[in-house]
């Protein structure tokens, strides 16, 4: 509640009045009205009447993308598009369905929003595009299969527009594509960054790891039947992680593949490594080679039962000199790739 003082100063601010004619309104307010009315009362009539709102909340702060969590519930965000994935369809339990995921970034990171089914017509609706600042509001977080936040806009969740004030996509530190390879020794928790390193090391244990066919959660087991907690008693579908160091020379980081990534580095899938572990989990490493150069963009955070720092991979690419070196003799004869 505003002092009389205050509200007098905020009328006389808005309508252009000087505080001796908004005082004078106020006592003619409270003659009109018998005196029924306090100075403070009267004021706020007098205040609506010259269009001073005096009763709206104040703004409510918005959420930086370097705060979101899983687990948040009503969350309000803005973010500039960094990115708009091309639409990805899917198959899972005999039902088919399509996702979109949207990097958005502040001044503090960048984050993925994922657009499932019928949300994905928003952005033709709305006519977004990469680069345009966008609101999230009544959404919630996830995480994803990657251990990263996700947001996701389920029932109660909108997209618009915004006007906020976000920095362009080349001041945002935590773009995948434009961001500079970073030094491991410089990585700090909950950045996304990117990093050229190498794999010197690999963690020699079961690859494999349960998870619900239909939405692919992880499994638990009970009296050797496999169960998913929303969908039952389920024939398990097996995915990959990988985890290893890997050391660009400033420094090392422990690292985590998981999947379409994980497949990547041993280079077969999933149903090709379970045939050569047939027998033998530990099969699957034989033929792997450690000390090939990638190019790795993820995000650092801190693994809670060692207390250590972890780059969680979500984009992996091997190094091509050949394609490097064509594109620096670009670059010096100044011509555009």
């Amino acid at each position: 509640m505003f002092s009389l003082k205050e509200i007098v100063k905020e009328i006389s601010k808005v309508s252009k009045l000087s505080e001796d004619e908004v005082n004078q309104k106020i006592g003619e307010k409270q003659i009109e009205l018998s005196g029924l009315v306090s100075p403070e009362g009267a004021a706020y009539i007098v205040g609506k009447e010259l269009g001073v709102n005096l009763l709206k909340e104040p703004a409510k702060r918005r959420l930086k993308v370097k705060n979101v969590i899983p687990g948040m519930r009503s969350v309000d965000i803005a973010g500039r598009i960094v990115n708009i994935s091309d639409k990805r369809d899917f198959e899972r339990g005999g039902k088919t369905g399509s996702v979109v995921n949207i990097t958005l970034g502040d001044d503090t990171g960048v984050v993925r929003l994922s657009l499932w089914n019928g949300e994905i017509e928003l952005l033709k609706e709305l006519d977004v595009k990469e680069g345009d600042v966008v609101k999230v509001t009544g959404g919630y977080v996830k995480e994803d299969n990657r251990g990263n936040s996700e947001i996701r806009l389920g029932r109660m969740g909108k997209l618009e527009k915004s006007d906020t004030q976000i920095p362009e996509i080349k001041d945002i530190g935590g773009d995948f594509d434009t961001v500079n390879v970073k030094n491991i020794r410089d990585l700090r928790e909950g950045e996304y960054s990117k990093v050229r390193a190498s794999l010197v090391q690999v963690y020699r244990r079961n690859p494999f790891f349960e998870v619900c066919p239909t939405c692919e959660s992880r499994l638990g087991k009970e009296e050797d039947v496999w169960k998913c907690k929303d969908h039952g008693n389920v024939e398990p579908k097996y995915n990959l992680v990988l985890s290893g160091v890997i050391d660009d020379g400033s420094g090392n980081i422990r690292v985590v593949f998981f999947r379409d990534l994980a497949e990547k580095v041993f280079g077969k899938d999933t149903e090709e490594l379970k045939k050569v572990a047939s027998g033998d989990q530990l099969n699957v490493y034989e033929n792997l080679h450690l000390g090939e150069e990638f190019i790795i963009r993820g995000r650092v955070k801190k693994n809670q039962f060692t207390e250590r720092m972890e780059f969680i991979a979500n984009e992996i690419e091997s190094v091509d000199p050949k394609g490097e070196a064509e594109k620096l003799l670009r670059r010096i004869r100044g011509i555009k790739d």
